[in-house]
């Protein structure tokens, strides 16, 4: 009977010490953000980058459904630590930037950022304590930037950098992002119980995100979503190509027209003088006939 007690205790503690590992493995790349901890300060750089994803590929889908975020979703706008900030800055110029806090106009966006960070941290809603930052690795911002800006590809898609690529942290990546996406798209269904929602924008995100995370995926990950639909900066080349080529062939159309009327026009022009010019000619050649000093002797035929 004791040594069944102990078998069974052996057990309970494999199976706490394998919830453990797995708990760990859930946050790979997520450093743990505590009052008065020793977690590295928040990029708000990468926390742009982490919301451009998001932005472009993420909510769009879940506002398209009506579909509400759980409160425990890091993804929710209302976690998000300095989207606040982001909504109270303004670009004056190209490079510079103004607070709407305070009215002040910076040099560039790392200062009107630094001033946040100095003067305005209380600006902060409570309860919005998710750093974007964090979840760039499985969010893949560079990937997203490489998309966006084709002259960053050379250095992100490059073979060198698929070369270091780690087919193991690969694997951590996408148990974590599926992990992420049920916390999201829980099974019961979000706030409002729409489970079939949630159930199919899970498989879609686990599908088209989560499964891309691979060393060869994540190059087409970008493509493939931005073929799903319209995104700002990046399905949006196709369709400023189309304008731009049906705006050069209404421009060739209408030369085109332009010139065959000119043409018209200038045959029209040519025929009208030949008919005046043909019409003076046959006018003058009888009007001399009539006059008298015009008739000449007739020659005598014998």
């Amino acid at each position: 009977e004791m040594g069944a007690r102990g078998l069974v205790a052996w057990l309970i503690l494999v199976n706490l010490a394998a919830a453990a590992a797995s708990i760990a493995a859930d946050k790979v790349g997520v450093p743990v953000r505590t009052a008065g901890g020793t977690a590295p300060a928040c990029s708000r750089e990468r926390s742009r980058h982490a919301r451009g994803v998001l932005d472009d590929f993420f909510h769009p889908v879940a506002d398209r459904n009506r579909y509400r975020l759980p409160p425990n979703c890091p993804f929710d706008r209302s976690k998000d630590m300095y989207l606040e900030h982001e909504k109270h800055k303004e670009v004056v110029r190209r490079t510079q930037y103004k607070s709407l806090y305070s009215d002040k106009t910076f040099y560039n966006e790392y200062y009107v950022d630094k001033h946040m960070d100095n003067r305005h941290m209380d600006k902060v809603p409570p309860g919005a304590d998710v750093c974007l930052a964090d979840y760039c690795e499985v969010l893949r911002c560079d990937e997203h930037q490489a998309w966006k800006h084709p002259e960053l590809r050379k250095t992100v898609g490059s073979s060198a950098s698929r070369s270091r690529c780690s087919q193991e942290r690969m694997r951590g990546l996408r148990h974590f992002c599926e992990v992420l996406m049920s916390g999201c798209f829980p099974t019961g269904g979000g706030p409002d119980g729409d489970a079939g929602t949630a159930a199919r924008l899970r498989e879609y995100f686990t599908r088209h995100h989560c499964d891309m995370l691979t060393c060869d995926g994540v190059r087409d990950m970008f493509g493939v979503l931005g073929s799903h639909h319209a995104v700002a900066g990046g399905g949006g080349y196709v369709l400023v190509l189309i304008v731009v080529f049906a705006a050069v062939g209404c421009y060739y159309l209408f030369v085109w027209h332009a010139v065959r009327d000119g043409r018209r026009s200038a045959d029209l022009r040519r025929a009208r003088k030949e008919t005046l010019g043909t019409r003076a000619e046959r006018w003058l050649v009888s009007f001399s006939k009539k006059l008298p000093f015009s008739k000449g002797r007739k020659k005598k035929l014998y």
